[in-house]
């Protein structure tokens, strides 16, 4: 598939436009070296350009190949372009710019041609995170822990501010309510679910995690029934890009028990790279007026159900940290906003980094960044500057769109590249392997970063 600068989209395969022959998605480096005596010594490798070469067909259905043709011409006349590329059940973007389009003759009802586009960056998967600080008030405080100890990967598992990031699903029928804490766990709300007989309510939680094909995803979740005779039904819902699953409440292990909730937990493997989501579930299929579900401190990690130790889980985990019911405040490495970071870029020597794109929401004063080597700082980036409340700070580092901009709530956009920190080293890129990415003097924020492929 193919998209333009409007996200207007041209599939490459279909019944009136269809492609044969592709070359150049591989890659190509120029060498220079200097020999002594029988051997060559390497002085410089330079990755060449690469450029996508079609043959591309016009057939005639509803339009003529001609008409089909200018459709296409119209196209291009909005670079750049976008090529999405699948292959063996993953999808990457790549993207290029126009070198050459031939046309010539009709024959036998089609319009043969070749279509020639330069690469402007390597393959990419964009890769998306958030964070978001919490106050520090009583029974609110944090405590931060490392790297080997599972995180929960929900955004507001304790449905507070306004049930942010998750969207309510129900059935006409159905409603919800939000629930005060009970004793054995007083930071955590309870989400109620009450659907009719033969009715689905449910609260969808879509918050831009990226999962891959054989990854296992760990899930637990405190669930108590009411007026409900069948526990052989659906409670939870996970969706990986194209492909979801219904899970029943006997399918989930029961673990604990407390306050008259279950605690239950279920594993399972992704079977295709995509973006998560989660659904909490209350469908009555029984003949009953109404039933519920009550959900408290849905958790989801990367690894196993034994992973999900007790001894360090209580209260509303987000992040790096685990809020416990004191107030207590302790930092990561001295830092707030800590992401651990893997990426799996293929760069064969061309590249030492992946380009990333930050977005600081204001009130902050003087935000900055770092990215580090266990306490090593390898690359930072800040700026001397006043973030107003509903502004944003926009920094990135892709390539083809270097930019430092301050966004108004009202859309204006004023480059404050000048304002940059010159004790940094600024725009920073995420190295290829593990490294920690560092927030400091921020509220909200969110970034992506594009884990890059030379070739796939």
């Amino acid at each position: 598939m193919l998209y333009n600068s409007e996200d207007d989209l041209v599939d490459l395969n279909n019944h009136e436009i269809f492609v044969l022959n592709p070359t150049g998605l591989g890659v190509s480096f120029s060498n220079s070296f200097s020999n002594v005596s029988a051997n060559f010594l390497q002085e410089k490798t330079v990755l060449n350009s690469a450029s996508l070469k079609l043959d591309i067909i016009f057939s005639r259905n509803s339009t003529t190949p001609y008409e089909k043709y200018e459709e296409f011409v119209k196209f291009l006349n909005k670079p750049p372009f976008k090529l999405v590329y699948e292959i063996s059940g993953k999808t990457f973007k790549r993207e290029c710019v126009l070198s050459e389009l031939s046309k010539g003759e009709i024959v036998t009802n089609v319009l043969a041609e070749s279509l020639t586009l330069d690469f402007t960056t390597p393959f990419y998967k964009e890769i998306y995170e958030t964070y978001k600080p919490n106050s520090d008030t009583e029974g609110d405080g944090k405590i931060y822990i490392g790297m080997n100890r599972p995180r929960n990967l929900i955004a507001n598992p304790n449905f507070l501010d306004g049930m942010q990031y998750w969207s309510n699903v129900s059935d006409p029928e159905g409603t919800y309510q939000i629930q005060v804490p009970t004793s054995d766990k007083p930071n955590s709300n309870i989400l109620k679910l009450t659907s009719s007989n033969n009715k689905l309510s449910s609260f969808a939680n879509s918050w831009g995690l990226n999962v891959r094909k054989g990854e296992r995803l760990s899930f637990r979740v405190d669930i108590k029934t009411e007026n409900n005779p069948d526990y052989d039904r659906p409670v939870i819902r996970v969706v990986y890009g194209t492909s979801e699953k219904n899970y029943k409440y006997s399918d989930l292990g029961i673990t604990a028990s407390s306050s008259s909730f279950k605690t239950t937990a279920i594993s399972f493997l992704v079977p295709e790279d995509g973006v998560f989501k989660l659904y909490l579930i209350n469908q009555n299929l029984s003949t009953i007026g109404t039933m519920s579900t009550y959900f408290r401190e849905p958790m989801l990690i990367r690894g196993d159900v034994s992973d999900m130790h007790s001894d360090f889980y209580s209260g509303k985990p987000s992040n790096n940290y685990y809020v416990y019911p004191f107030v207590y405040e302790s930092d990561y490495n001295g830092k707030s906003g800590v992401f651990q970071i893997e990426n799996n870029s293929v760069y064969i020597g061309s590249a030492k980094g992946s380009p990333v794109e930050i977005t600081v929401h204001g009130p902050c004063t003087n935000p900055y960044w770092e990215i580090l080597d266990g306490s090593k700082v390898l690359q930072s980036d800040g700026y001397n500057i006043d973030v107003p409340e509903w502004y944003k700070l926009v920094v990135s580092s892709v390539v083809q769109k270097q930019r430092v901009k301050l966004i108004a709530p009202d859309g204006t956009i004023s480059d404050v590249y000048q304002q940059q920190d010159l004790s940094k080293s600024n725009f920073v890129t995420i190295p290829e392997g593990h490294v920690t990415l560092a927030f400091h003097n921020v509220g909200d924020v969110s970034f992506n970063y594009r884990e890059e492929y030379i070739t796939v």
